[in-house]
This record gives structure tokens, sequence and C-alpha cells, in this order.
């Protein structure tokens, strides 16, 4: 029965979304169908769970069975748990209420005492046994989701509310499937973005309007329970949840009118290889691959290439054709693709706040910014003063301007770290309004290095800040829990402040793995006016084992002659696995060229930049939204109407509604309103450091274990955003041997996976350590190694390392704690088995030529790329289409018109091949080897070099250099013999 309900309410279908205990009549009818079971579904599902609660014995406790089967479900979390069945009867009880439209608790036993048919001497008994084991039984529910990692849904069995225990039921029974898809469609409608994080006050207050009024998204079930407080609050919750897990999927409600879904600014906020920022735009459509949008002008159209974002969203391939002034400053229309049903615009605005999405990997425009949220705020030049004014107020100190920026458009400000703390309590300036929060109380996790997955995680190395707020308290308590419930015995953290604000680092407070449940408590209220589920995760709680042979990627020379550059499973008996070599060993006798001496190249051509096209109608000069000054038209008095105290005007230009005051008597109460304090507390700075963590970042990789390129990127843009930095960072990563990379033949990457941990010798007694580690691994590392030597963590070229000095223990002893030890450096067993480079060129997959907007040629004298006027030489190109495609073009290729496909580093090195002139050269001063930078030696042939010294190339800027430090030189002659073969 378990199983059957597992697979129908919480199968893989509902993946990375909020999943209820909650069957209707058709799914209940499956299920006991599943389970063999004849006659009415609920009927026979209810007898067996009757059969395990011994309700006709009075010698038994009810809930044994359950309680003892849940307790030996705790050492098995991802086997089914035995209580569903149970609990989808207690749901289906509180369900009952909800149909009733009674929510009183004192209702739920009633009903389910009838639906188990318990005899009137024992339902005392059940009740107490019920509210003694309710939080086990629920929260075996809740752990077997979390050890799932989302993959079987996001758990929703919270108590809110008042009603500890009948609230976890009813919790599940609140909002059915169709109220859900109501909800999706409010998110849309109110202009709220996929996953965020609303506080349940926020919520309330935008449901408000769509739960009181006709026609609305919600359907009459939900508007009902609206009308009951305590079913309010569930609703509320429910609505948090699922928007913090909705990926932006469309429900159209029939009879709403629905207006244009908006679409919003996107910026890229960089720090590699400078500090900069880039715009694009989000479209609110689902794209299946590469496409385009069709931007309306005056003059005509223009059509800029588009692909398939995070969820259900859009955006621009590439803005290194649109000139970023009109994104941001010039109304925007047009249409998606071919499709006339896809209709975008968006107004410009003076003053845009901007937060972190972590779906999307960059800041995302919103039309409200959130209370207690860190965000970027974009603002006209002339908007200055007035915009510094208000944060300087309500916003949290620590706020800055970004001057200088590369990428800002002119006339434009950019402003980060500004969390608001506090809004006015006046009408305000029609600029200020995206920057006042809708709610006055907040709890909000900020910051921190989020993990990717179906769950929302943080790492415990680098947790969120708790910034708790409510506007006219005199004082707040924060506290954290263990579990997943408020229990003041397992409070972990408490910290109480006096006034409206509380801000918790959890940083200080070194909270380990594990489920938590931040709480905050208002003037010393026993029940918590806002709570915050927080998960946090390491290398040290890994969502897979990296021994798992099925996760295991590996290069074999036995897969063909690309192998250094695309790995696959384990086939094979001869491979590379990280810095191991398997059956690999080097040939002393095999014949090497000498690398000669690194040259520096001849500085390339400097070539007029690109023309930006413009994809907007500009603004007036004399426009309000340049210049801030609204026209607005009210309407005229006439005879006989009634005086209101209020009338609506509406600016001729931008369309904005704004109700004006009709007496001087509510003029002057406005005023009088003016002069109230909006916080009264000292507020502490805001401490945002600008280095990046790649350590954070490499146990958040060691934490995942394997996965798609475009998880690796929602872990790299945390620390850069761009997708430049996301393909160094995991080049870099591979360099090594940390990772695997496996590449289909357009050479995308298709999975990466995190190598077993190996000590690699570098040098007399040191050894460098490869592929996964966690902070439990090193300082047990650290306890083995003792006295006998060291063991240093640091952070080189932008990777994290661990270099291990002294004397090893016995290898057997480093094997029970998952280190495995080389007693020679692999370096020349890897070297010796790689395949001439030629022979790679030779069976890269070929296609004809394509289509292409723009090529570019390399130029093998200056190492640079050049524009192409034409494509008939042999040698390396880069057509501009959708994105950059590296191909390359020998005799036979032009002959029969083909093209063989590479990457950006691979077709370099073949050119230059060609060109009999090979681009690696040896510095024997510092004994490295040197490239041009962006010429990195592809896949293996970089790992060969790196796990000389353990350590990723450097980049060496000025010089336009790349520099792989400590390489014996019968290491590089080796290498260097296979590039110029």
């Amino acid at each position: 029965m378990s199983e059957a309900i597992a697979d129908e309410l919480f199968g893989s279908d509902h993946a990375g979304s909020p999943v209820y205990a909650l069957p209707d009549s058709s799914a209940l009818a499956r299920i006991a169908a599943q389970a063999g079971l004849d006659g009415d579904a609920l009927t026979e599902i209810t007898e067996v769970v009757r059969a395990t609660l011994d309700l006709d014995d009075p010698t038994v406790a009810p809930f044994r069975w359950q309680s003892e089967a849940t307790l030996m479900h705790r050492h098995q979390l991802l086997e089914t748990p035995p209580s569903l069945p149970l609990l989808v009867i207690l749901t289906l009880a509180a369900e009952s209420m909800h149909a009733d439209g009674d929510v009183a608790a004192h209702n739920y036993y009633s009903r389910l005492h009838r639906l188990l048919k318990v005899p009137a001497n024992r339902r005392h008994r059940v009740e107490e046994e019920y509210r003694r084991h309710a939080y086990e039984l629920w929260g075996s529910l809740n752990a077997w989701l979390e050890a799932w990692e989302g993959e079987r849904g996001i758990p929703t069995a919270y108590s809110v509310g008042g009603h500890a225990f009948v609230g976890l039921p009813m919790s599940q029974a609140v909002v059915r499937q169709h109220d859900r898809s109501g909800l999706h469609e409010f998110f849309e409608l109110e202009g709220l973005i996929p996953g965020l994080r609303l506080s349940p006050s926020d919520m309330e207050i935008a449901m408000e309007p769509y739960s009181t009024t006709t026609p609305s998204p919600f359907s009459s079930h939900l508007r009902q329970l609206w009308k009951a407080p305590g079913a309010r609050d569930r609703i509320v919750g429910a609505a948090c949840i699922e928007l913090e897990a909705w990926n932006g999927s469309r429900h159209v409600a029939a009879g709403i009118d629905r207006r244009l879904p908006p679409t919003r600014l996107l910026a890229f906020l960089r720090t590699f290889p400078r500090k900069s920022i880039e715009f694009n735009l989000m479209f609110p459509y689902r794209s299946d691959g590469p496409d385009f949008a069709r931007f309306d002008l005056m003059q005509g159209e223009v059509t800029v290439s588009t692909v398939a974002g995070p969820g259900s969203s859009t955006r621009m391939s590439s803005i290194a054709t649109v000139n970023a002034s009109s994104l941001t400053g010039e109304a925007l229309t047009g249409v998606l693709g071919r499709d006339e049903r896809r209709p975008f615009a968006r107004r410009p605005k003076r003053v845009v706040p901007l937060r972190w999405d972590d779906l999307q990997g960059a800041y995302v425009e919103v039309e409200s910014i959130a209370l207690g949220e860190d965000s970027l705020v974009l603002v006209r030049a002339n908007a200055r003063l007035r915009v510094e004014t208000h944060l300087g107020v309500h916003s949290r100190p620590g706020w800055r301007e970004l001057p200088l920026l590369s990428g800002l458009p002119e006339g434009w400000l950019l402003y980060e770290h500004v969390q608001m703390i506090s809004a006015p309590s006046k009408l305000t300036h029609f600029d200020l309004l995206p920057l006042t929060p809708r709610a006055r109380t907040s709890l909000s996790l900020r910051g921190g290095f989020v993990l990717p997955g179906l769950l929302r995680k943080w790492s415990s190395l680098e947790p969120p800040e708790v910034v708790a707020l409510a506007a006219g308290a005199s004082s707040l308590t924060v506290r954290v829990h263990t579990g997943t419930r408020v229990d003041p015995a397992a409070a972990v953290v408490q910290v109480d402040q006096d006034g409206e604000l509380a801000v918790v680092p959890l940083l200080e407070h070194r909270l380990g793995d594990g489920e938590y449940v931040v709480a905050m408590f208002v003037d010393g209220d026993n029940r918590p006016s806002s709570t915050a589920v927080l998960r946090l995760r390491s290398a040290d709680s890994p969502q897979f084992r990296v021994e798992e042979a099925d996760i295991r990627l590996v290069y074999s020379p036995e897969a063909g002659a690309t192998w250094p550059l695309q790995a696959g499973a384990v086939e094979w008996e001869r491979f590379v696995n990280g810095a191991r070599p398997v059956q690999l060993t080097a040939n002393c006798q095999q014949r090497r060229e000498v690398m000669r001496e690194f040259a520096p190249r001849e500085r390339p051509r400097v070539t007029a930049s690109q023309q930006r096209v413009r994809v907007g109608i500009p603004m007036a000069d004399d426009s309000c939204l340049v210049t801030g000054m609204h026209r607005f038209i009210l309407p005229p008095v006439m005879p006989g109407r009634p005086r209101t105290r209020t009338v609506e005007g509406e600016c001729t230009t931008c369309g904005l509604l704004r109700r004006f005051a009709t007496t001087a008597w509510n003029a002057r109460r406005k005023d009088r309103d003016s002069t109230r304090s909006s916080l009264t507390v000292a507020i502490p700075p805001l401490l945002q450091s600008d280095e990046p963590d790649f350590q954070v970042a490499f146990d958040a990789l060691n934490h995942i274990g394997h996965g798609s390129f475009a998880t690796f990127e929602r872990i790299a843009a945390q620390i850069e955003g761009s997708g430049l930095f996301a393909d160094s960072f995991l080049r870099r990563q591979e360099v090594v041997g940390h990772i695997d990379v496996a590449r289909n033949d357009w050479f995308q990457v298709a999975e990466w996976a995190v190598n077993s941990a190996t000590l690699v010798p570098i040098g007399p007694r040191c050894w460098v350590l490869i592929g996964s580690r966690s902070r439990g691994m090193v300082n047990r590392l650290r306890e083995l190694i003792g006295e006998r030597g060291q063991v240093c963590e640091s952070v080189d070229a932008e990777l994290s390392q661990v270099e291990v000095t002294g004397v090893l223990p016995a290898h057997a002893t480093l094997a029970r704690i998952g280190v495995e030890v080389l007693d020679e450096p692999p370096s020349l067993s890897i070297a010796a088995s790689l395949p001439k480079l030629s022979e790679v060129a030779s069976k890269l997959k070929r296609i004809a030529v394509p289509a292409y907007r723009t090529a570019e040629v390399w130029d093998t004298r200056s190492a640079s790329w050049c524009p192409a006027d034409s494509i008939h030489p042999s040698g390396a190109y880069r057509f501009n289409t959708f994105r950059s495609l590296y191909v390359i073009r020998s005799a036979e290729d032009i002959k029969y018109g083909t093209v063989a496909i590479g990457n950006a580093q691979l077709v370099k090195h073949i050119a230059n091949l060609w060109a009999a002139d090979p681009l690696a050269g040896y510095h024997s001063r510092s004994g490295s080897v040197v490239v041009p930078l962006g010429a990195d030696l592809p896949g293996l042939y970089g790992r060969t070099l790196s796990l000389c010294s353990g350590r990723a190339p450097r980049e060496i800027e000025k010089h336009r250099m790349l520099c792989y430090p400590s390489v014996p030189r019968d290491v590089a002659d080796a290498v260097f013999t296979r590039l110029i073969q």
C-alpha cells in the first residue's frame, strides 16, 4: 500500500514541486488498484490502515506499530515510509472539514473517529496517542522527501497556525490540485517571479483582493476558506511554498481578464575578467531551443536571436550587438518567434529594483523591492538625490554606488547591497514606489551560498543571514531550532533584540549540516509570527557517494581518437580517472621532440568595434519617464456629483494612476502622517565581501557529486554570473583532475562528475589532494598526519587546493578515510598514451558548412581572432549565430564543403599545428609551460601538465599568457611531441 501511494502522490513527475498527502477520488482508485484492493477505494484503504492501529484492544497503544515502524524508518530514509497510508487517512479527515467549510480544530477528531470507526471508549486514547506521535509520523514523510533531495517532491507537512497537531493534516488538505493552478495564475497576474521567497504577511496582502472579489483566479472553494482565519494562515503558507517552487509554468484560467505577461530586465554583475554589468531580457515564454525575438521599431522590425532560459523563460542569446541603453531606457514591444500569440512588452522605469534569482543565475527586475532582501537598484542619474535620500532613511547601511562600471549605459546609476528594512508612512514620490516594500513584517534568509537542487538549501560553510523585522515592535526574538518544528527544547540559537530589527549572522554560530526552523517572536509572544525552513548541506552530507560506479566518468584510449577530450562511462580496462592512470605506463623509449623556448607573439590588430543595434523606441526628452515629472489629468467637477475624499488622476504620458485629496483636511492629515518615524532602532551595517570563496564553491561541487552543466553553472554563477566564467571555472576543475567531463560530438558538456580523492606526489615528501574532499575528510587526514607533517588548505589560480607535506601513514590507513595514494607522478604515463593532435583532428565530427551571421578566422601568428572575409583557406574559424561555434577546415573539408566541430581551445592548437607554429613553449627560467591567453591545452593534454604541480594554469593578463607552473622538462617534451604530430 505504501509503495502504491508513493508512486501515485510522490512519483518522479512531481520532482521539484510541492507535494501533498491528499489524493482525489481518481487517485484513490488508482492506489487501491495498484495495491490489489477490490471494492470502494476509500473503504478498502481505511480498513488497511485500521488494521495497523489496534483500535479494538484496550491493552495496546493505538499507534504502537506505526510508531515502531517509523522509528525503524529513520535508519533507511530512502525507503518508503510505512506511515504513508495512515497519513493519507489523516489528511482525508482534514479534507472533509474543508469540504464543509468548517475548520475548527475540535471538529477534526470527530471526523477522524468516524472515518476509522473508532469505538467510543477508545476515542480519547486515540487523540492522546496521535498528539504524542504526530510529529514523528509526519516528520518521517518530510525526512523521506528531504532524503530524495526533492526528486519525489518538496515537503509541505509543516504545522501553520496555533493548532500544532491538527495543523499538520490540515496543511495537506487546505489546497487542492486545481487550487494550485489558480495560485500560479495569481502569481502571473501579480507579477511575482518564479522562486521568490515571499513572507506570509506579504503574501496575505497580495492575495486579499483576489480572495474577496470576482472574477478571481482562485476557486470558489478557496475563496470560501479564506473567510475562516484558521484556514487563511494555511492558504497563505501553501501559496508561499508554491511560489518558491514555481518554475514559471503558465496556467490560464477561463474568464480571467489577463494582462500581458511582463518581460523583465536581467542583470549579470561581472567580476571576470573585470568589474562590469551586462543586461539582458527575460521573456515569459518557454522555448525548446534557439529562436528569435522580433522587436517593433518605428522604422520597421529588428530581429535578435534567443535561447531557452531556466524554467519557463527565454532570453537573448547574446547582447554583444544590442545597445544596453535601449534595453534599460526605451519602450520595448514585439513578438517572440513566428507565433503572434507570444507578444512581449516592457515599459522603461526611472528606478528599477533587481533581486538575485537562483534559478536564472542573475538579478531579475521586480515590481517592488522586498523587505530585507539584498538587491541591485538601477536609477536614472537625475533621480540620484531622491533615491539616495530614501536609501539613507529606509535602507540598511552598507549600500553603495558602483561608479565607472563597464557596461552601464550613460545617464544611469547602479547601487548594490540595497536592503530595505522600513517603508515610508506617507505617500511618496512615484520614483520611489518600487523601493517601497509592501509589508512591514518580514523574516528573510539573506545571502549565503545557495546549493543547486530541487530543494532550497545553503552551504553550511557559508550559511545565510537572518533578517527579522516587525514595524512597531518593542522587542524581537529569533530562534533557530533543529528539526522541522518550533520546539523550545531544540533551539540551538537564540538572539533577543530590543526594537524592530534583529540581524543574526548564522556563520558565527557554526551550524552543522541538517534541517532547521528559523522562527521570529514579537514582543515576547509564545507563538512565532513567522517561520522559515533552513536546510544546510556540505560535502560532509553528499547527495551521491563518489565511489558509486554509475556516476564515475573516465577517459579511455579505447574510446577513440578524441578520448582525451571526452570522458565516458567505465567500459574499458585502460583509462584515466582524475589523477589516476589505470593500466597506462610510461614508454621511456618513446622519441620526444624538445619543446622550444616560449616567445611572446605580436600584438593582434585592433579592429573597429561593432555597431550595436537599438531594439526599442526612445522616450521623448520631456517624457515623465525621463524627467520624473508626471502630467495628471483630473476629472472635472460636475454639478450634482457627490463629493469624495479623493479623486483619481492619470498621467497622460505613462498612464500612471494616483489618488489626490479633495479637501485641505485630508491633505493636512497626510502631512501629519509623514512626521511619524518609520523605524525606531539602531541599524547594523550590511557587511558584504566582494572576494569570492572558491573553497565554498568546490565544497558545493562535492556535495552535488555529479550533474549537468546547468547545475554547474548555478554554482559558478554565485562567484561570477557570466557563461564565460562558468566555462573557465569548469575547465580549471577538469584540468587538475578534480572532475571529469563528458562532452558530446559538438563538444557541449553533457555531464560532469567529481573524482575519488587521490594524493598525487609533486615533490619529495609533498603531495596534493586531487578529487573529492570534505571538511571531515581533511580534518581526519590532518589527525592521521599528526606531528609527522602538515596539511595546508589554500586557493591558487581560483582553485581550492590541499597540500600535504611530511611522512604519510600507511596507504591502508588512508584508504579507510577514502583517500588513495599514488606512488609515482602520473604525468608521464598519461602523456605517453595521448594521441597525436593530427589524429584527433581527423576524427572530429564533420558537418556541412552551417549558416552563420559573422565569421572570424584564427590568426596563428598573433594568436587572436580576426574578421574573416572568406572561409576558403584552411584553418580555425569561429561562426557567430545563436552562440559561437568553433570549427576547423582542412583542404579536404574545403573540397567537400564541410567543417569539423571542436571547442575554442582545440581548434586553435590544430590551426597552429597546420601552420607548423605550435602555441606551447617552455620557459626554462621558471620551469613552466606557457601558451597564449585563451589557448589552454585541451582536455588531458592540459591535465598532464597541471598534475606536475597540482595547480591550475595561471593567467598573466598583462602579457596575454597562460602559465602551467613546475613542469619537468621530460613531461613538457612528451606533451609537445603529441602537439606537433
